[in-house]
C-alpha cells in the first residue's frame, strides 16, 4: 500500500507550517522590501473573476513651493488632489508533489519535523517562482520601453560601463546570450563572476544611449577561476549600429591560463561610432566547456572623443620645475601608472589653476579613481619645446632636440608612428627613448636612416642602434657609439648609395662620410676644399638629382644656386655656381618624366614688386632640333600657328627678355604682359624668358720649365680644342681681351636657318695675354643649347 500525503500531513494543520516557516525563509526580493504582500484592497480584486484588474491609486502631490505667510494680502492658491489607475494581471499556477518526496522528508532520521521540511520546501519554491516571473516581467517591461519609446522609464544604477574617466556614469542596456538578469553585474567596476552561457559559446553586450568610438578593453577573469576555468579564450570584439549587422573590430585567441581576478588588455584601431558593442566568445567553459563567464569588462572610450574632466595634482612639485601647470601646457602629455600597475596618459585639454588642468584620457580605462604618486609630465609642450628634428629608422618614426632636452631621441612604436607608448612588460615593438652620451651639450641637427640611426650634432656625428646583434632593436636592446668628432649643421644630408653627404656645423664646408675598412667605421672628409669659396657665404639647403647626372643642388644664404656633379666611383667632381637671376629661397628633387626634376622657390623683383615662383629646372638638351631647346630663366613657351608677338608674360613685366623663335635669339622688353618679334617676323616655337649668362674658366695650368716649374712665370693660350656635343652657341678667348665665337655658319649650311647644332672637337686660334696666365674663359647665352665635354689647349711660357 502506497504512502498518501494525508497520511503524513493533517491539510487542516499545513497552512500555519507555511506561516511560520515563511519569516525565516524569506527570499531576496522580499526581504529587500522590492516585493511585499498586496494591501487590503487589491487583494479583494485578485479574487474576482478574469485576468486582469484595475488598481485606482492617488497620485502625488506637486513639488511647487507653498506660500510664505506674513501680513501681507498674500491669497493661497487652491492646488488639485488628482488620482490615477493601473492595471495588473494576474498568475494562476500549480505544482504537484509525489508521495515519494514527501515521504523521502519524513524518513530523513535526523530528527526534523516532517511538516517543518515540506512546508520549507513549498514555501522556497513558490517564492523563487514568484522572483523570477517578477524579474521576467520587468526586464520585458524595460526592453518593451527601449524599443519603442526611447527608453524613457530606464533609469541606470550602474555605477560605471567601462567610463574612461569614472567622470560619468553612463546609462545603457546590458544583455547576455543566456538571458541572464546578472548580466549587468560584468560591467559593475566590481570583482565577481557572471555566467553567460551554459556552454562554450555566447555573448554579452553593451547598448549606449548615443554612439560611441571604443578603441580599447579590459577583460577581468572570475574570482574563482583557478578553479573552474570559466573564461573565454577566444573572441571577437563586434559593433554595431541597429543590433543585428555586427563589425568585428578585434579578434583574440589562445587566451587562455587564467588566474582568479587576472585583467588583460586589449587594443585595436578604430575611428567609427557604434551604439552596440559586444563580446562574442567562441570558446570558453574550461574543459568541460560549460557556464562560460567572466568578471568584468570595461571599454574605453577613443579619447579624442571624450569630455574633458578633470585632473588634480596636490602641489606644484614636479610640475615644470614646481611652477606648476601654465597654459602653454595645453596639449601636453602626462604619463600616469593606475593602481594596477598599467601606465596611462592623459592630454590636457585646457589648464584650470598651477594643480588642476582638464584632460583627455588615451590608451586603456582606469580601474579606479585613486591617487597616484608615479607618474610624470609629457617631454613636448610648448612650455619644454617641441622637436625640431625628424626622421625614420627601422619602421619608426623618430623626433629629437627640444629646447630643453636637445640631446634627446624619441622612437615610435614599431610601425604605429603616432603611439610612443611602452608595454606593461616591455616588448621589442615598444617606443625607444635614447639621449646622446657625450662629454659635451651638442644639439641634434638631424637624423639618417640606415642600419644604425645616424645622428649629426653640432660637433659630432654618432650613430644609434642595437646593443647585442642576436636580438631585435627595442627598448632592451638599444646603444649609442660615435663615429665622427666632424659636427654638422642643420642642413638635411643627402645619401648617394652608401655615402653620405652633408655640411660642417656653420654650412661653410662639405663633407663625405663613408665606410673605411681600414678603420673599421665611418670616416668623414670634406670634398669642397677644391673650391671653398662656394661655399664662404654658408649653405642653407640642398637635394639631389640622382638622373640624368648625379649632381647635388645646394643654395647658399645669399640665395645663389650651386651645383654639385658627384660620380664618387668615377671620381668625377666639379662645382658650378648658377645665377638664376633672382633669389633662391628653396630646391627639391622631384621623380619626372624620364628624369628627376629639381623644383625651386625664387624670390625676383618684377616691375618693382617682390614676387616669388615656382620653376622648373629644365634637363640638358637631349638633342634633336634646336629650336626644342631651353635654355632660359623664368620662360614660358608658345607652340602654334605663326605669331610675332606673344601674350600672358605678366610674370615678366617691365623685364628685358630673350625671345627664342625658331632657333633664333631676339632680344624685346615685356610691355602690358606681351612681347614681339622685330620687324613683324614669326615663328613657330617661342621660348620667351630671362638670358642666362653661362662662363668658365680653367684653372692656371702648373707646366715644368727646363729650369724648374713655372709657377710664376707667363704664360698665354694661343690655340683650342673643344669637344662639344649638340651645341649651338659657344666662345672662347680671355675675359680682358676678345672671346671668339666658335659656333657659326659654314660652307653649305643651309641659308635662312641659324647655324645648326655642333657636335665633335672644335678648333680655333685663341690670343689672349700674357697676363692672362694661361686661363681660358668660355661662355655661352641665349637660347641656345650648349653642351662641352672636353677642353685641350696649347700655351706659350715665358723663358
Amino acid at each position: 500500500m502506497t504512502s498518501q500525503i494525508s497520511d503524513i500531513v493533517v491539510p487542516r494543520v499545513f497552512t500555519p507550517y507555511m506561516a511560520e516557516n515563511k519569516p525565516a525563509k524569506l527570499i531576496m526580493l522580499e526581504k529587500s522590501g522590492i516585493l511585499a504582500g498586496p494591501a487590503p484592497e487589491i487583494g479583494k480584486r485578485f479574487k474576482a473573476g478574469g485576468n486582469q484588474i484595475e488598481v485606482p491609486y492617488w497620485e502625488d502631490l506637486d513639488d511647487a513651493e507653498p506660500t510664505v505667510i506674513d501680513d501681507s494680502d498674500n491669497k493661497i492658491g487652491v492646488s488639485k488632489i488628482t488620482a490615477s489607475d493601473m492595471k495588473a494581471y494576474k498568475h494562476r499556477l500549480a505544482k504537484k508533489y509525489g508521495a515519494k518526496t514527501v515521504a523521502s522528508y519524513a524518513a530523513t532520521g535526523r530528527g526534523d519535523s516532517a511538516m517543518n521540511r515540506v512546508a520549507e520546501r513549498i514555501s522556497a519554491y513558490w517564492g523563487r517562482r514568484k522572483e523570477e516571473r517578477i524579474i521576467a516581467t520587468a526586464e520585458g517591461v524595460i526592453a518593451d520601453n527601449v524599443a519603442n519609446d526611447s527608453g524613457d522609464m530606464v533609469y541606470s544604477i550602474y555605477s560605471d560601463v567601462g567610463s574612461p574617466t569614472a567622470a560619468t556614469a553612463p546609462s545603457g542596456v546590458v544583455s547576455a546570450s543566456n538571458g541572464s538578469a546578472s548580466a549587468w553585474q560584468v560591467f559593475s567596476r566590481s570583482e565577481g563572476k557572471t555566467v553567460l552561457s551554459s556552454g562554450a559559446t555566447g555573448w554579452v553586450q553593451y547598448q549606449f544611449p548615443g554612439s560611441v568610438v571604443i578603441d580599447a578593453y579590459m577583460l577581468q577573469a572570475p574570482n574563482d577561476n583557478s578553479q573552474n576555468d570559466d573564461m573565454p579564450w577566444q573572441w571577437n570584439i563586434e559593433a554595431s549600429n541597429n543590433g543585428s549587422d555586427w563589425t568585428i573590430l578585434d579578434t583574440q585567441d589562445g587566451q587562455d591560463t587564467w588566474a582568479s581576478n587576472e585583467w588583460r588588455e586589449y587594443d585595436f584601431h578604430n575611428e567609427t561610432a557604434f551604439t552596440h558593442y559586444r563580446l562574442s566568445f567562441t570558446q570558453g567553459g574550461g574543459s568541460a566547456s560549460d557556464n562560460s563567464a567572466i568578471g568584468q569588462l570595461v571599454f574605453h572610450q577613443a579619447g579624442n572623443d571624450q569630455s574633458p574632466f578633470t585632473l588634480t595634482a596636490s602641489g606644484t612639485g614636479g610640475i615644470n620645475g614646481g611652477a606648476g601647470f601654465q597654459a602653454s601646457d595645453v596639449g601636453r602629455h602626462i604619463r600616469f601608472r593606475g593602481s594596477d600597475g598599467f601606465w596611462r596618459w592623459f592630454r590636457i585639454h585646457s589648464r584650470q589653476s598651477a594643480t588642476s588642468v582638464k584632460v583627455q584620457l588615451f590608451g586603456q580605462a582606469l580601474q579606479d579613481t585613486k591617487a597616484q604618486s608615479i607618474w610624470r609630465l609629457g617631454a613636448w609642450s610648448g612650455t619644454t619645446g617641441w622637436p625640431e628634428t625628424i626622421g625614420w629608422h627601422k619602421n619608426r618614426l623618430a623626433f629629437a632636440g627640444t629646447s630643453e632636452e636637445p640631446q634627446k631621441i624619441w622612437e615610435s612604436q614599431t610601425e604605429d608612428f603616432t603611439n610612443f607608448s611602452v608595454s606593461h612588460v616591455l616588448k621589442a615593438s615598444d617606443a625607444v627613448t635614447a639621449g646622446i652620451l657625450s662629454g659635451q651639450v651638442n644639439r641634434i641637427q638631424w637624423l639618417v636612416d640606415d642600419n644604425d640611426l645616424i645622428v649629426g650634432t653640432t660637433r659630432a656625428v654618432r650613430a644609434v642602434g642595437k646593443a647585442t646583434d642576436q636580438d631585435p632593436y627595442g627598448p632592451e636592446n638599444v646603444d649609442q657609439k660615435p663615429e665622427t668628432n666632424f659636427g654638422a649643421n642643420d642642413v638635411s644630408p643627402i645619401k648617394v648609395g652608401s655615402v653620405l653627404i652633408y655640411y660642417g656645423p656653420y654650412g661653410t664646408d662639405m663633407r663625405e662620410m663613408a665606410y673605411d675598412f681600414g678603420s673599421d667605421g665611418r670616416v668623414s672628409q670634406a670634398v669642397s676644399e677644391v673650391q671653398s669659396h662656394l661655399f664662404q657665404d654658408g649653405i642653407s639647403g640642398a637635394c639631389y638629382q640622382q638622373y640624368p647626372d648625379s649632381v647635388i643642388w645646394q643654395w647658399d644664404q645669399k640665395g645663389r644656386g650651386i651645383g654639385f656633379t658627384y660620380e664618387r666611383q668615377q671620381q668625377v667632381y666639379g662645382m658650378q655656381r648658377h645665377d638664376f637671376g633672382g633669389v633662391v629661397e628653396c630646391m627639391a628633387d622631384l621623380s619626372g618624366a624620364g628624369a628627376d626634376t629639381v623644383w625651386m622657390i625664387v624670390k625676383r623683383t618684377i616691375d618693382g614688386q617682390v614676387r616669388r615662383y615656382i620653376e622648373i629646372m629644365q634637363r640638358p638638351f637631349p638633342g634633336g632640333m634646336i629650336e626644342d631647346a631651353w635654355h632660359l630663366d623664368c620662360g614660358a613657351r608658345y607652340e602654334g600657328q605663326p605669331a610675332t608677338t606673344v601674350s600672358g608674360l605678366q610674370h615678366l613685366e617691365g623685364e628685358e627678355v630673350i625671345l627664342y623663335a625658331d632657333g633664333t635669339d631676339y632680344p624685346a622688353t615685356v610691355t602690358a604682359g606681351e612681347a614681339s618679334l622685330p620687324n613683324g617676323q614669326t615663328a613657330e616655337k617661342i621660348l620667351v624668358g630671362l638670358n642666362v649668362s653661362a662662363r668658365a674658366k680653367t684653372l692656371p695650368f702648373p707646366v715644368n720649365a727646363q729650369d724648374g716649374s713655372a709657377m710664376g712665370r707667363k704664360m698665354r693660350v694661343d690655340n683650342c680644342s673643344i669637344a662639344v656635343l649638340n651645341t649651338g652657341t659657344l666662345k672662347a678667348g680671355s675675359d680682358e681681351t676678345f672671346l671668339d665665337e666658335l659656333i657659326y655658319y659654314r660652307a653649305g649650311d643651309p641659308a635662312g636657318e641659324p647655324a645648326p647644332l655642333r657636335t665633335g672637337v672644335l678648333d680655333q686660334p685663341i690670343e689672349t695675354r700674357w697676363e692672362d696666365g694661361g686661363q681660358l674663359t668660355l661662355a655661352a647665352s641665349g637660347g641656345k643649347p650648349c653642351t662641352i665635354l672636353a677642353v685641350n689647349f696649347g700655351r706659350d711660357v715665358e723663358p
